[in-house]
């Protein structure tokens, strides 16, 4: 038993003084002009952002992981109000977390703070993402492979503008974004009112478009059509079912998506 203690508590110690892991990966954000729209549930408003990794020879961020705008102009917080819509800077009102590994970052503010910033009563916020926009990881203490500037510049340039002629510019990218917009629609919790569905798609559409939704049959952007096939197979009963509810169905469908492009870039040898 003394023994059996004695390799419990090395064991411990072991733990307590391992290092830090090294910082993970910046992250790119897909561009958003309309803006990705907030959800809100008890309190707290998310979007969640469209992202993929900048760096292949880095961790993955670890759940729960905070991000910041690595250019404070790419990110816009819009209030809408039954009286006028501003864009404010988010970076210091919009809190980022690791969502869904490097393929999804949640953007959070508290449904006071937004209510505090417009003044009144909310309608409707979505965060703006510019063009080549990217997020890095907050630094941790005891970090052993931190991020150097010279490295941070030399990601969010040159591997970023690599990552907006493979990634961005690629026509998957838009149903990618349709389908971000369709989820961040969706309840955060509980299932999705089947009647507001048409509606939802069509306020997707139209965001991404600017315009009133195009025609998804025969000879229709394949961008929306391949958006409008994953919303439908998602809505079916086996479906909505198997993934616990279609938000979340469209959110794995999503990631697919997003980790395939992300392949492709890491094929282009960014940076070579």
């Amino acid at each position: 038993m003394r023994l059996l203690f004695s390799i419990l508590s090395i064991f411990a110690l072991t733990l307590i003084a391992r290092p830090a892991l090294a910082a993970p990966q910046i992250i790119a954000v897909l561009p958003s002009d309309a803006g990705m729209p907030f959800a809100c549930a008890e309190g707290m408003c998310k979007a969640d952002l469209s992202t993929y990794c900048l760096q292949r020879e880095r961790p993955a961020p670890k759940r729960g992981m905070p991000y910041f705008p690595a250019a404070a102009e790419d990110f816009k917080l819009i209030i809408k109000t039954a009286a006028e819509t501003r864009v404010i800077d988010a970076a210091p009102h919009v809190g980022f977390v690791e969502s869904r590994g490097f393929m999804a970052i949640a953007a959070t503010i508290s449904a006071d703070r937004l209510r505090a910033l417009a003044s009144g009563e909310v309608e409707h916020a979505a965060l703006r993402v510019g063009e080549a926009a990217s997020l890095l990881p907050v630094a941790e203490a005891g970090d052993p492979n931190p991020l150097t500037e010279k490295e941070i510049a030399y990601v969010t340039k040159w591997r970023r503008q690599q990552g907006a002629e493979v990634v961005d510019g690629n026509p998957d990218a838009r149903t990618v974004r349709l389908l971000a917009g369709l989820a961040n629609r969706m309840p955060m919790s509980g299932h999705s009112d089947p009647a507001r569905l048409d509606e939802i798609w069509r306020d997707a559409i139209g965001d991404e478009l600017g315009a009133a939704p195009a025609d998804t049959g025969a000879g229709a952007d394949p961008a929306i059509s391949r958006a409008h096939m994953e919303f439908s197979r998602c809505n079916e009963g086996a479906a909505r079912y198997s993934y616990a509810g279609l938000r979340n169905c469209l959110q794995y469908r999503h990631d697919d998506l997003i980790r395939d492009l992300n392949i492709e870039y890491w094929e282009s040898k960014p940076g070579s």
